[in-house]
């Protein structure tokens, strides 16, 4: 996103940005980001402005279509609000959130609670993952969400310095 926001600073003279007719957002949860959210909402901003100003400016017969939005995220809790953000004001947003019934795969869910001790709550779960997947994943392939990106180096950084999996050969080779 930083290198879209640096392409886009500029963009009315830059023909290859108001070529773009779909804008997908991935990992729209990052706008919530400390580090990074200031830059993913300022790159959307700006292309809403250049959907505006070419549409407005379009003095062609046959125009090309409107620059549409997609916004994809696995765990944004107000997927209402980003869809109206997103929208231009002249047609509804379309928000659809798709349950896990469309998976091809099931997940298996495991809710644990931990009373909240400190202000670096989350931190502290770091501590508990490896004996959470240790518990709980059968030997299988484990996934596990954070927020941000700093909140996955570090749950990584703590796991790989305390667990005790398991592996075979070939996986510690890689």
């Amino acid at each position: 996103q930083e290198k879209w926001d640096s392409m886009t600073r500029k963009w009315r003279d830059n023909s290859l940005v108001q070529l773009v007719r779909l804008f997908l957002i991935d990992e729209v949860h990052a706008v919530k980001d400390e580090s990074r959210g200031a830059t993913l909402e300022v790159v959307v901003s700006r292309m809403k402005t250049v959907k505006s100003s070419l549409s407005r400016i379009s003095e062609n017969p046959d125009p090309l279509p409107p620059m549409r939005f997609g916004a994809v995220s696995a765990t944004i809790p107000n997927a209402e609000d980003i869809a109206e953000w997103l929208s231009d004001g002249k047609r509804p947003a379309v928000c659809l959130k798709i349950d896990e019934s469309h998976r091809p795969v099931k997940l298996r869910k495991i809710v644990l609670g931990f009373p909240q001790t400190d202000f670096k709550f989350d931190l502290t779960l770091n501590y508990k993952i490896a004996s959470v997947i240790q518990t709980y994943s059968e030997q299988k392939p484990t996934l596990v969400f954070c927020a941000t990106r700093k909140g996955v180096q570090q749950a990584a950084s703590v796991i790989a310095k305390d667990a005790k999996f398991v592996m075979t050969i070939e996986q510690k080779q890689r």
